[in-house]
């Protein structure tokens, strides 16, 4: 009974942080309005932190738990999974008339399935690692939840709806968190699978949304010096 209480527990964990973060998300555009730069700085210091994750934590350990090649053909398989949802998404968007943040908001929940994936399985494999981790994907939706909110709110779209459609956005964390915990009960290897699935996703999201998102927003220094930030903070809150 313990264990299904403790797989509850990081579900309803994965909920919290999922929706909280995209929901402020919303909450901040309504707030900022369009302010670039600070849209810029906060992709690029999201964007650091994620790399931090991703380097120190998640792909080691899944090379611990898994060996290399696991490791390595669940990375290919995290980059081919994002790349065809964009895919996926691109059609939808020509085909139909869904507007811009609609669509996006798909994404990101899609997106934000493999992260839920890598807090349950970091629950059994890592413990002391859930609050870093716990954070960092709280910080790294807030700017989605911002992308979200944006298009809406250029369409006339009423405040309550957009914190609402944004967090909502964040359900697929709580899903992916009640999977990665459960499979964490019975295999290492599907822990090591989960781990470098999530990391290949963030990795690949990382590289091809949000550093040249960062850039379009604001041609200055903003998000390179928000990618040093994010990853400086990652070793202040780990290793502090």
């Amino acid at each position: 009974m313990m264990v299904l209480k403790d797989i509850l527990d990081v579900t309803l964990y994965g909920f919290i942080v999922g929706m909280l973060g995209t929901g402020l998300g919303g909450i901040f555009s309504l707030i900022l309005g369009q302010n670039k730069k600070i849209f810029s700085f906060l992709l690029g210091l999201t964007g650091g932190f994620m790399m931090f994750i991703i380097t120190f934590h998640l792909l080691p350990e899944s090379f611990m738990l898994g060996g290399t090649w696991f490791t390595i053909i669940s990375i290919i398989l995290g980059v081919l999974f994002v790349i065809f949802v964009q895919s996926s998404l691109k059609y939808l968007n020509k085909s139909t008339t869904v507007i811009s943040g609609l669509v996006l908001g798909i994404s990101i929940a899609v997106h934000n399935f493999p992260e839920g994936l890598a807090l349950g399985s970091s629950f059994f494999s890592l413990r002391e690692f859930g609050f870093t981790l716990s954070l960092a994907m709280l910080l790294h939706n807030i700017p989605e939840g911002l992308a979200i909110a944006i298009p809406l709110k250029s369409k006339g779209v009423s405040p309550i709806k957009i914190v609402l459609f944004t967090a909502l956005t964040g359900i697929p964390t709580g899903i992916g968190s009640f999977l990665g915990a459960s499979v964490g009960m019975f295999s290492t290897t599907l822990i090591s699978v989960c781990l470098a699935f999530a990391g290949g996703t963030m990795l690949y999201i990382i590289a091809d949304e949000i550093m040249p998102e960062g850039k379009r927003l604001y041609s200055g220094k903003l998000s390179s010096l928000g990618v040093v930030a994010g990853f400086i903070v990652g070793i202040i809150l780990y290793f502090k």
